[in-house]
């Protein structure tokens, strides 16, 4: 039977019309637990087939059928963390949220709405769920687990890794909170007590794939590139598809200087997980580097239209443009990128180079300015707007 035929089937059985177009008065049937489990199975293999296939609204469709038949939060929970890898954050949250809303004493729900937030990169609003679920239990270690993920998000990283730390107090067996925390603590340049959290995960998650990703990228921030290899291409071997793998090995082959591994494997980080705009940029700046401007802005452009787009991918794409003496195109790129997210310093350190280069220097200076009221003190981009500055002032 086909998988539309098959829907159109269970319709018609959900609804109780005889034959599904019958001239006869129609008679609702009564199904049977086990006759609805059987109808929710059946539509819940056909959204493991499409999405298997890529057939993303297909796949949402047949869950949503058989979260309809069956109120299974377990389908629920599979069908949101589809769309979220799907590339589709914005369905998820709609998904999450009408089950969170219906629900108000289950946690489950609020766990797996501020999940999908947090992969929208909403912060505020997955922070404000997070501290929900606290209020609902406050040994809740999942609640402080997503209220530290979005505290980082809003780059409230002290406070972050506090409560990453207070979720790992109360469940220290979660190899899960140990790579959480890990990689908090990796953002934040502790990258020698993030590799022990990810040493921790892995002890007790042995075949986890993530935690040897993880560990891998720990290593390779350690300068032990040899080892860092080692668990990457063992997380390769847990899992074949695992896109974060081989966004990672490309890092290390770009550290090493291998350009065209950094390519190869980037190339398939972006093929295994196509929805991940970090992959996408990540590619765009190889590309970059060995001068091919035309696919950097092709790859540019995929990570700035994916839901949520990387945030430096119209800055490198505006740049491009810039560097193309396209002026008008970067400043018509750049402009609504600082209207969508006013806070994102790198867009106004590229929109300073392009009024610069119109020779608007008043532009130019009050656009550098901003960039450093924004960035971060570390940036290494912040030494290059005051040095524009000076030259700006100079002419």
């Amino acid at each position: 039977m086909s998988r539309a035929l098959l829907r159109f089937v269970l319709a018609c059985a959900v609804i109780g019309v005889p034959s599904c177009g019958g001239s006869e008065k129609p008679v609702k049937p009564v199904k049977t637990s086990k006759q609805k489990q059987k109808d929710a199975r059946a539509l819940l293999g056909q959204a493991r087939d499409d999405a298997r296939h890529g057939q993303i609204d297909s796949a949402d469709q047949a869950y949503a059928d058989a979260f309809a038949i069956t109120k299974d939060f377990e389908i629920l929970e599979e069908r949101v963390d589809f769309l979220i890898h799907a590339g589709k954050p914005t369905h998820a949250q709609e998904a999450a949220k009408e089950y969170y809303d219906a629900k108000a004493t289950d946690a489950k729900g609020y766990k797996l709405y501020a999940e999908a937030l947090l992969a929208g990169n909403k912060g505020a609003e997955a922070l404000e769920v997070a501290d929900q679920m606290i209020a609902l239990n406050a040994e809740n270690a999942a609640g402080y687990e997503k209220r530290g993920r979005a505290l980082l998000m809003l780059e409230k990283n002290e406070e972050g890794v506090e409560a990453l730390r207070k979720a790992l107090q109360l469940d220290d067996a979660s190899s899960a909170y140990h790579l959480t925390l890990g990689v908090a603590l990796h953002k934040q340049g502790k990258t020698d007590e993030a590799a022990l959290k990810f040493l921790a995960a892995l002890k007790r998650s042995p075949d986890d794939a993530l935690a040897h990703v993880y560990l891998g990228m720990a290593r390779r921030g350690q300068g032990e590139l040899d080892e860092a290899k080692q668990y990457l291409e063992k997380a390769l071997e847990l899992d074949p598809d695992n896109g974060r793998a081989y966004f990672e090995l490309g890092l290390l082959y770009n550290q090493q200087q291998k350009q065209g591994d950094a390519e190869a494997a980037l190339s398939k980080a972006v093929q295994k997980s196509p929805s991940e705009s970090l992959f996408w940029y990540a590619l765009g700046e190889i590309y970059r580097l060995q001068g091919r401007f035309g696919d950097a802005i092709n790859a540019y452009k995929k990570a700035n239209d994916i839901d949520p787009p990387y945030p430096k991918a119209s800055g490198k794409l505006g740049l491009l443009y810039v560097e193309a003496k396209k002026y008008d195109e970067a400043e018509s790129l750049l402009i609504p990128a600082i209207r969508r997210d006013p806070k994102n310093h790198v867009n106004y350190l590229y929109l300073g180079v392009v009024y610069a280069a119109k020779g608007e220097k008043k532009s130019a200076i009050e656009t550098y300015q901003k960039f450093l009221q924004l960035a971060p003190k570390n940036d290494p981009d912040v030494r290059r707007a005051k040095d524009a500055i000076s030259e700006l002032k100079r002419r």
